[in-house]
């Protein structure tokens, strides 16, 4: 095992948004400012590639040639196509100089470029308010091939406006800007948690790790997991459902806190999701979807939660923090034995199918907030990492409270799919890059397509019950075939428990 005492020293703190008004980029890292000289670099004026759907336009201060270019989310499809022209096959850092209006809002824009061969998308992301044009760092290292290389630039949404687009070869800082805060939100993070993360940061493009989610103590999952392929999955997921206090009043007993200290003691990852059952106002109908123990669907229940957040004196918004306190409990077992957790509320908000994600995206941001300042600042919960899992980027809560997006993936049973195409929307979420993984999935992800593209989900996590086992516990194939799981498993890209360096490095 490798030991992750002095692992990953060297700090990957770089601010990616590096702009400036003229040739120069200001880049800030590690609290220091860094000029990076642009004039070498291949430019492109925007006006002179191919515009579609897009206008050409002079009225603003600062741009250089004859003018720049207009995206609006409202022309869809729009995009703007240009070449570039290299003299030798090479990885390249791209800037795009950029004006975006200041709001007053947290108002949203979106970008995304692709390369012509295969319309390969090679970024999207957020975009910041810049008041005038300013060099803004794309997110991503583009392979260019000696010649001509043809690229489209268009709006996922919002509008702003491109003066000038350039390419640099890549150098060691540069890729530095594209990759993940060394950094997590929270800085008074654990040992352990911030090892855990310098341990994540490794893996984009070099490898996943296999996952399973379990429901109860027994996890039989794990059993017919091990059974069938001879290893243990890296990730273990859990469910702090049952925890829930509306639950807990009709008898369950939350008990998968030990099992996740259990398994981080025998070497592996513990990933952690809620079902939080509605605080109050429980329908308990029997018919589908209405009973107490579906109390997490809307169906089943009256709690309006963005009612309460705008009444912190109400009954409602006092069971919502009697709610989040008590699930503390159990997160803070799970510290004190040392496991850092990945973090993951709130999931699957906007498909609407939990009450978190009935009203809307700004009440769900603001409960998220709120999650995280109660869990962070007032109970001290140093061993999260915030894994956000809104599935829909408009419902993402901030740079500043995420320190990985993911996505759950359920395309059909035996459909092993990458979802390359999947990443390249909930990447546009952030204005700085992120970690990104598949927190749920159905059958598996195709594990050997993922290695051949080098595509950075860092882990999945196979549903529990119907998804691996039957009802009689044995392995179930509805979903994803033995042969294929087999020949998964023994692909050397995904990782399993025994191939986990040794993370605990507070007891090293």
């Amino acid at each position: 095992m490798i030991k992750l005492k002095n692992f990953m020293k060297k700090s990957f703190c770089a601010m990616v948004i590096c702009f400036s008004a003229g040739i120069f980029s200001s880049c800030a890292s590690m609290g220091k400012t860094k000029e990076i000289d642009l004039s070498n670099s291949i430019s492109v004026e925007a006006e002179e590639g191919g515009l579609y759907g897009v206008d050409q336009a002079s009225e603003l201060e600062g741009y250089s040639g004859q003018g720049y270019v207009t995206f609006s989310s409202v022309n869809e499809g729009s995009l703007l196509e240009f070449n570039v022209d290299v003299e030798k096959d090479g990885d390249y850092c791209i800037f795009l100089r950029l004006f975006t209006e200041i709001q007053d809002s947290d108002f949203r824009r979106a970008v995304r470029m692709q390369l012509e061969e295969g319309e390969k998308i090679i970024a999207s992301q957020r975009l910041p308010e810049t008041g005038r044009f300013k060099n803004v760092q794309v997110n991503t290292v583009a392979h260019l091939n000696k010649g001509k290389n043809v690229f489209y630039l268009s709006s996922l949404c919002g509008e702003f406006s491109v003066d000038k687009i350039f390419f640099v070869e890549a150098n060691e800082d540069l890729v530095l800007n594209t990759k993940p805060d060394h950094k997590l939100s929270n800085p008074k993070s654990t040992n352990n948690t911030q090892a855990l993360y310098d341990y994540l940061l490794t893996l984009p493009g070099n490898g996943i790790l296999s996952g399973q989610q379990i429901y109860n103590r027994s996890q039989p999952e794990i059993k017919v997991l091990y059974e069938t392929t001879g290893k243990y999955p890296a990730v273990l997921g859990i469910d702090l459902i049952d925890y829930s206090p509306s639950r807990v009043k009709h008898g369950t007993k939350g008990v998968v806190a030990s099992n996740g200290i259990k398994w981080w003691k025998e070497g592996g990852i513990v990933s952690v999701c809620w079902h939080w059952n509605a605080p109050n106002g429980l329908v308990d109908k029997n018919e589908k979807d209405m009973h107490w123990y579906d109390g997490f669907r809307p169906s089943a229940t009256t709690f309006d939660f963005a009612t309460a957040l705008n009444n912190p004196d109400g009954q409602d918004y006092k069971d919502l923090i009697r709610d989040i306190d008590t699930i503390a409990i159990p997160l803070k077992q799970l510290s004190d034995a040392g496991v850092p957790l990945l973090w993951r509320p709130l999931h699957e908000a906007s498909g609407g199918w939990f009450w978190w994600g009935a009203s809307g995206s700004d009440s769900y941001i603001k409960l998220y907030r709120l999650l995280y300042d109660r869990l962070t600042n007032y109970h001290k919960l140093n061993n999260l990492i915030w894994v956000w899992n809104g599935q829909d980027p408009e419902w993402y809560p901030g740079d500043d409270v995420v320190d990985i997006i993911t996505y759950d993936s359920y395309p059909g049973a035996r459909k092993y799919v990458t979802q390359e195409n999947i990443l390249s929307q909930i990447r546009s979420a952030s204005a700085l890059p992120k970690l990104y993984a598949l927190s749920e999935n159905g059958p598996l992800p195709d594990v050997k397509q993922i290695a051949e593209d080098k595509i950075p989900w860092i882990w999945f996590c196979t549903w529990d019950g119907e998804f691996t086992i039957t009802k009689k516990n044995e392995y179930s194939e509805v979903h994803t075939e033995k042969s294929v799981l087999l020949d998964f498993y023994s692909n050397p890209y995904l990782i399993t428990r025994d191939q986990l360096p040794d993370i605990n490095v507070e007891d090293n």
